[in-house]
């Protein structure tokens, strides 16, 4: 039978949930937005056979040149590279309307990664979580910098930080600053002088700890900045007997993975590849 691609909407909600939730291909991964946010958009389609939604893709490009991939659902049974195959210029093409220059996924399972191979994805990059299981916090050396918590006003500051301190892959902008902002429990900033130098913020799931967040200005980077950073967040984590405490950083990135070592975080071995392909040409 003939599969039919089409933009997800509202209406298809129901459906949806049902798929990610009943079947193995599967993950969604939204951080501070809801599903129904990002249903009738452009950058939302679902795919259908027989009046039944068999996959479903979602990009959102938010603040950055760069798109991620934060959907994919595939039915039990249901041919996936194909799928993509028939989705994706339709999906590409909309992404590219919008601004995106390349489009990025996590791929928690192999069947997604076999999608993104077959699509010309290339690996970016790995991303591999860090656990903490003591409530140590190590000596830091005394430094002319004032941790204090983030105001909304802080925010456009904070943005321009984070720009910074990331490439356009990893950019956190104004907006998903603001939705962090008004949802984290715990958002701070590093001042020197008056001026806003690096910040941190982490979540709680439950009794768990996650440090979702920590960037430092480059100019001010190799000055312990980050170390004050995490040591309050940890501060803040350890006070509401948060357990275990945990943290995401690039396989790549030894400075962060040696600062991390050195307060008691430990690579888990569970690793994330992350996914790339250009949109250039597409719109």
């Amino acid at each position: 039978m003939l599969a039919l691609a089409r933009p997800a909407t509202r209406a298809d909600r129901t459906a949806i949930l049902q798929l990610i939730r009943g079947h193995r291909r599967a993950q969604l991964v939204l951080d501070w937005w809801s599903l129904e946010e990002w249903l009738d958009t452009p950058t939302a389609w679902v795919v259908e056979r027989m009046g039944q939604i068999v996959a479903f893709w979602l990009g959102v490009q938010v603040d950055s040149p760069v798109a991620w991939l934060r959907g994919a659902a595939v039915a039990d049974g249901e041919e996936a590279i194909a799928l993509f195959q028939q989705l994706w210029p339709h999906f590409a093409r909309a992404l590219a309307h919008q601004g995106a220059e390349q489009v990025v996924g996590m791929a928690y399972g192999e069947w997604l990664e076999s999608v993104y191979q077959a699509a010309g994805f290339t690996r970016q990059t790995v991303v591999v979580t860090m656990r903490k299981n003591d409530w140590r916090i190590p000596e830091i050396p005394a430094i002319p910098v004032h941790i204090r918590r983030a105001t909304l006003a802080d925010i456009p500051r904070v943005a321009e930080v984070d720009r910074l301190a990331f490439e356009p892959m990893w950019w956190y902008g104004p907006t998903i600053l603001t939705r962090a902002w008004h949802q984290v429990p715990y958002f701070i900033v590093a001042e020197e002088e008056g001026e806003i130098v690096g910040y941190a913020f982490t979540d709680l799931y439950g009794i768990h700890g996650h440090i979702v967040r920590l960037a430092v200005h480059p100019a001010h980077q190799g000055r312990a900045i980050g170390a004050r950073l995490l040591a309050e967040s940890l501060r803040y984590l350890i006070d509401l007997g948060a357990y275990p405490i945990t943290l995401n950083t690039q396989i790549e990135n030894r400075v962060s993975q040696a600062l991390y070592r050195r307060f008691g975080f430990h690579p888990t071995g569970q690793e994330i590849s992350i996914w790339g392909c250009s949109l250039k040409g597409q719109a």
